[in-house]
């Protein structure tokens, strides 16, 4: 402790030897603070009465005391007592000034010892006075304390400036007037240096900036009106600073650098919060048009004109004297403003690409953001859209169909943000490896590809789950000349760009890359192709469009940006439901009966005139594909009358149809048969059974008809394929089904004749053995018919039809159990489970003769199994679980990343 003072009188020492302290002197007749006159400090120098005839120095020394003696503060500080003649003006007064105000050295030591008395004075009374400041200033009452520091300089400035602007307004002469004003302003500009240091500035300075922030705030508050603004599309709220003392700060030393790093920190923060965060400037919902050329308006019209006038005053100018903004400070006051707006729409980035394309005006504004910020901008979007996704989206509680639909929405976003995709590129590899992970991605976008629209440009499906509205809607906007566009780039493309400078490694560009070629690059095409054919082959088995134009559509597209050997299977698929309607058309069993598209009987053409009549050719257009143009008119004859050119049906009653036409019409079965190439299609459900009695012989009809067109090929009928469109008549009810799989079919077509012979109902074994059928299918079937309340559970385990609907079923129907659709094409599921005990055994022979092995890798377990069995297509995560399930059973065994067999 003793060593550490030492080497601080040490270092004072040193200090003072080279920068020595000043002297100030007692401003009275017994000293002078002129060190080379005749008297020493603090010895009397003669007084008044001396000779006319003195030395420069005594009329220096004379001239000093009168004027420290009239500056001097009250009471003496040094000496605790009244100074003779302080603050009375008098004509030696006058002339004491005069004679040290000529003089720079004069001038100076006048000035330094008038700053001491202030500081001292400053320092032992005001300060005393601020001792707020030595606690930090709450919010609430920054203002009080404001205006109590105020009042407190404002009173301790007049004080010290009271005898100094007497001297000035009585002194007339421009020779003393002008040094005595220059010595108040530098000692005035002391005294602020003084407060300055005297007070903390940073805390100052942060409650100058919290005043200034509230003023603006409650103005915009109060001179407001967002309605108006809404409605004019222009913001006219108004700011007002009248309310600071913005030139009192100046006058006290508040203002100046202290005061404008206040209020820019005051502007700044203002512009951050109020100032865009408004009803002025919100999201164009409904013209979806960018907001940003409002907001530059308004700040150009209303906060400039603030800032110059609130500069102008804390530098102490008035008018127009004072700094003005340049254009290239205006120029960055709109930059700021776009950027605060920007980053604040950015912070909801992820709702608004979610509402797209609702909220085009909210991704305009962020366009406008990223073109006034720079690459600081791009950074801070792609970095904090990538946080929401990860927070909101990208978690086992989203679907894979919402997370592919806000998928679109990002390429559509992004894209409109840079048109070059780099954004876009960096945002989406996230929202890739998280949908390349998850297991039913490929089925639902599969399917998506092949969902139906109705008129409206709605999708119609019957698990939405399992259905994107927005790929479907892509899909079918998009046309094959912009499929070809995206194939490959145009070597002879003299308008061809490189990459963007900030653009990530897997970057790819094309010329009009869409949404179909992003969401296609999610997967390998082998994947894909797969999964895609298992869908088409499940949409064609139940398409009514005999002309498969869409599918037709939807082919091609895939040919024009897949690999078209792969999509041979494709193709063929889609040749053989065409070519089974050409075939339908020429051996339907059916045909016999009568076609379709019979004559037209006379009841039918009266029911077919309107009550204001129609044209005759309007007539004939209905029915000119059915009947000849002889047999119309004799018919219209018969059941209408003609009034100038229209024809009225007749009001008489018109003879009956000829009896049994319509029972033979009933009566017909319409027998359509599909002829697949089985090589080329997925594996089909091949569940045999018995199918309904009434369609056995026309199954057998269309088989002999077949062989007789000489095809070399062989059919095979797969019950568990077929739709049956069926009508139900029960005693109080008549039941439509339409496309019913065949097993349901069956077995409610076997209750006519089981339910006779057991009138206790039928059960599931009965079914089973009667219909040769598994009971899976049965059990679909029964539950299937329960639900349209065709079937009840007479008893529990026993079925019968329910014929009333006010029948008393008693206390054993209880709840059906919903089952999952049996689908005609087998899943890949199905058909890894399936042929898993196959699989399991060449892996275990594997592992047996050559060692352990890994799962991937070039000599790994999956490409193994590729190689030697060509009926396994499947991957990593499949050979995975088949591992699984063997070490379930005790056959293999793990070691790290390694498999082995046990034992």
């Amino acid at each position: 402790m003793a060593a550490a003072v030492a080497a601080r009188s040490s270092q004072s020492d040193v200090f003072r030897s080279v920068f020595p302290k000043t002297n100030f002197t007692t401003p009275t007749p017994e000293s002078t603070p002129n060190l080379a006159s005749m008297s020493s400090p603090g010895q009397a120098f003669g007084g008044f009465n001396m000779p006319s005839e003195v030395t420069h120095e005594v009329r220096y020394s004379r001239a000093w005391s009168v004027a420290t003696r009239y500056l001097s503060l009250q009471p003496n500080l040094q000496s605790g007592s009244e100074v003779p003649d302080a603050g009375v003006f008098t004509t030696g007064v006058q002339e004491a000034f005069s004679y040290l105000l000529q003089s720079h050295s004069a001038h100076r030591e006048l000035l330094s010892w008038y700053g001491n008395e202030i500081g001292t004075d400053l320092r032992n009374g005001v300060l005393s006075e601020l001792e707020l400041w030595k606690h930090p200033v709450q919010v609430s009452s920054a203002m009080e304390a404001l205006q109590q520091t105020l009042e407190i300089l404002q009173r301790a400035q007049q004080h010290y400036f009271r005898n100094l602007n007497t001297l000035i307004s009585k002194t007339h002469d421009s020779c003393v007037r002008d040094p005595a004003i220059n010595l108040r302003d530098r000692v005035k500009q002391t005294l602020h240096t003084m407060v300055l240091h005297s007070l903390p500035r940073q805390r100052l300075q942060q409650t100058l900036a919290s005043v200034m922030f509230q003023q603006l705030h409650s103005s915009l508050s109060s001179n407001s009106n967002p309605e108006k603004c809404i409605k004019d599309d222009k913001c006219h709220c108004r700011l007002d600073l009248a309310g600071l003392p913005l030139k009192e700060l100046y006058d006290v030393g508040l203002g100046g650098l202290v005061g404008e790093r206040a209020f820019a920190h005051a502007v700044d923060r203002f512009l951050q919060g109020p100032a865009i965060a408004r009803r002025c400037f919100q999201v164009d919902w409904t013209g979806h048009s960018s907001v940003m050329q409002k907001l530059r308006s308004w700040i150009s019209e209303h906060l400039l004109p603030v800032v110059d006038s609130a500069l102008t005053a804390l530098t102490g100018h008035t008018g127009n004297t004072g700094p003005r903004l340049t254009q290239e400070d205006r120029q960055q006051f709109l930059s700021i403003a776009t950027i605060n707006l920007g980053r604040l729409r950015v912070l909801a980035l992820f709702d608004y690409v979610k509402s797209w394309p609702a909220s085009t005006g909210a991704i305009l504004d962020i366009w406008e953001y990223l073109n006034a910020g720079g690459p600081g901008a791009k950074a801070h979007v792609c970095h904090s859209f990538s946080q929401q996704i990860q927070q909101r989206l990208l978690h086992a509680g989203a679907t894979t169909s919402e997370i592919l639909s806000i998928y679109v929405n990002v390429i559509h976003a992004f894209k409109s943000l840079d048109s070059r995709g780099v954004l876009f590129d960096k945002v989406a590899l996230p929202i890739r490896n998280y949908l390349r992970a998850r297991d039913d991605t490929v089925s639902v976008i599969a399917a998506s590809f092949l969902a139906d629209m109705d008129e409206a440009g709605n999708v119609v499906a019957a698990d939405m789950d399992k259905i994107c509205p927005d790929i479907t809607l892509e899909v079918s906007n998009t046309t094959l000349q912009e499929s070809r566009d995206n194939r490959l780039l145009d070597w002879n493309d003299m308008d061809w760009m490189p990459d963007p400078i900030d653009a990530g490694p897997d970057y790819k560009s094309s010329k009009s890359e869409d949404v179909v070629a992003h969401i296609l690059g999610l997967f390998e095409q082998d994947e894909f192709i797969k999964e895609v054919t298992t869908v088409l082959a499940q949409h064609l088995l139940h398409a009514t469009d005999s002309e498969y134009i869409k599918e037709t559509r939807l082919v091609e597209l895939f040919k024009s940006r897949l690999d078209v050997v792969k999509l041979q299977a494709a193709e063929v698929m889609l040749k053989d439901m065409r070519d089974s309607v050409a075939l339908g058309k020429r051996i339907n069993p059916a045909a016999r009966h009568g076609s379709t598209q019979s004559v037209p009987t006379p009841r039918e053409i009266q029911a077919a005139i309107p009550e204001e009549g129609i044209t005759l050719p309007s007539l004939y257009n209905v029915f000119g594909a059915r009947m000849k143009q002889s047999q119309f008119l004799a018919a219209v004859k018969l059941v209408a009358n003609k009034r100038n050119d229209l024809f009225y049906a007749k009001r008489t009653r018109i003879p009956p149809d000829p009896a049994g036409s319509s029972a033979n019409e009933e009566d017909k079965t319409n027998f359509k048969a599909q002829i697949l190439s089985s090589f080329f299609w997925p594996q089909l459900r091949s569940n045999e059974f018995k199918i309904p009695s009434t369609l056995e012989p026309l199954q057998t009809t269309f088989e002999s008809r077949f062989s007789m067109l000489g095809s070399q090929r062989k059919l095979q009928f797969r019950p568990a394929l077929t739709r049956v469109s069926m009508r139900l008549e029960l005693e109080d009810r008549t039941i439509e089904e339409t496309d019913v799989p065949g097993w349901r079919a069956s077995v409610v077509d076997a209750f006519a004749s089981l339910q006779d012979a057991d009138t206790a109902g039928v059960t599931v074994p009965q079914l089973m053995e009667a219909l040769s059928m598994e009971e899976e299918l049965v059990t679909d079937a029964l539950n299937f018919w329960t639900n349209r309340k065709v079937l009840y559970q007479r008893a529990p385990g026993s079925y019968s039809v329910l014929e009333r609907l006010d029948m008393d079923v008693g206390a054993a129907q209880g709840q059906v159990q919903q089952t999952e659709e049996i689908l005609a094409v087998k899943s890949q599921d199905a058909m890894l489970r399936e042929s898993a005990p196959v699989f399991e055994a060449f892996i275990g022979n594997m592992l047996r003769n050559q060692g352990a092995k890994e799962i991937g890798g070039m000599m790994g377990i999956t490409n193994l199994l590729k190689m030697v069995m060509p009926g396994f297509t499947y991957g990593d995560d499949e050979v995975k679980w088949l591992l699984g399930e063997m070490e379930k059973k005790g056959q293999v065994k793990r070691d790290g990343e390694a498999w082995s067999v046990v034992g």
